[in-house]
């Protein structure tokens, strides 16, 4: 009788055990989501809250950043190690240093974009690669925006970017406009292949960025996007 008390705690302790690592996941990816959206909606709070006058600024000061680089060409490293800030948006009455969002339907990917691919910011949802393009809706630019490949820490987030095919939708949000694209392109490289993500002449581009294949760094997943509906 008492071996069969045993055997009951033993085999209920493990279906409690497959349950939490079953739901683990999911809850972490919920709760994510719902703090990736709660991010979202200040930083909306916060444009439509902040001086115009701000707002114009700011714009203008990223369309001379971009011309900027791509005149003087870029300086890129791999984009989980560069963690610099591209623009100090604290200037420009936005404090929690994100500059925008993007949306990927195909993968019900809604993540914040925050300036430089610092472990504070990747924690948090995508981020901006410093001395790529800000993604302002103009030619002569390639934002890359970089995020993790998912895990039970992070949630989702780039978990399947490899799902993604030709003329999937991809859109971002910036502080003044929401822009679409398209995927146009889809492969990947080693880490010091960087003149991939590098901007390509006359074309309005955005580069998605995650390590591949899932679990491992050695290769980086790329998603080429380029502007629609101009």
């Amino acid at each position: 009788m008492k071996e069969h008390k045993v055997f009951n705690v033993v085999g209920f302790i493990l279906i409690v055990i497959g349950v939490v690592f079953f739901l683990y996941p999911k809850v972490i990816n919920g709760y994510n989501k719902m703090s990736s959206n709660s991010q979202i909606k200040t930083f909306e709070s916060e444009v439509k809250n902040d001086e115009k006058s701000l707002i114009e600024k700011l714009k203008l000061d990223c369309f001379t950043y971009n011309q900027k680089i791509y005149e003087d060409g870029q300086k890129v490293q791999d984009p989980f190690f560069y963690e610099g800030e591209s623009i100090d948006l604290s200037q420009y009455g936005l404090k929690n240093n994100m500059f925008g969002y993007i949306e990927v339907p195909k993968i019900n990917v809604k993540l914040g974009i925050y300036l430089g691919a610092s472990k504070e910011n990747m924690n948090k949802g995508a981020v901006h690669l410093n001395n790529t393009s800000l993604p302002t809706g103009e030619k002569n630019s390639n934002c890359v925006i970089a995020a993790h490949r998912g895990n039970g820490r992070f949630g989702d987030m780039f978990r399947n970017i490899d799902k993604l095919e030709i003329e999937d939708k991809v859109y971002v949000t910036n502080p003044w406009e929401k822009l679409e694209y398209e995927v146009s392109e889809v492969f990947y490289i080693s880490p010091e292949d960087i003149n991939k993500i590098l901007i390509q002449d006359n074309k309005d581009m955005i580069t998605l960025v995650s390590c591949h294949p899932y679990g491992s760094s050695k290769y980086r997943y790329i998603v080429y996007c380029e502007r629609v509906g101009e």
